[in-house]
């Protein structure tokens, strides 16, 4: 649960899920430790913090992807020619991509 409650990629809509879990509010403070989650009892809910901190992971990793993914494409080019007579084009400078 400890490492859930770390996962980098929970946000805000994530500590509002965990807190509807909890029926009170939860979010990390500075001075945040491990003691006072187990003086909120957070451990009564432990199931369900780790799969809201598992979800925040895959989706901070798909972000961090889709991010990548753009600015690997921000430089790359692509220019088009008529094929033919069909009112169509083809892709040029492919290869690169």
């Amino acid at each position: 649960m400890a490492v859930a409650l770390r996962t980098e990629g929970l946000k805000d809509r994530h500590w509002q899920q965990i807190s509807n879990v909890c029926g009170f509010e939860v979010k990390p403070y500075e001075g945040f430790t491990f003691q006072n989650i187990l003086d909120m009892n957070l451990y009564k809910f432990s199931d369900e913090i780790c799969e809201i901190g598992e979800r925040a992971g895959k989706e901070f990793n798909i972000e961090t992807s889709m991010n990548r993914m753009r600015n690997d494409w921000l430089n790359v080019f692509l220019t088009t020619k008529p094929f033919r007579t069909s009112n169509t084009c083809t892709v040029l400078g492919f290869d690169e991509a």
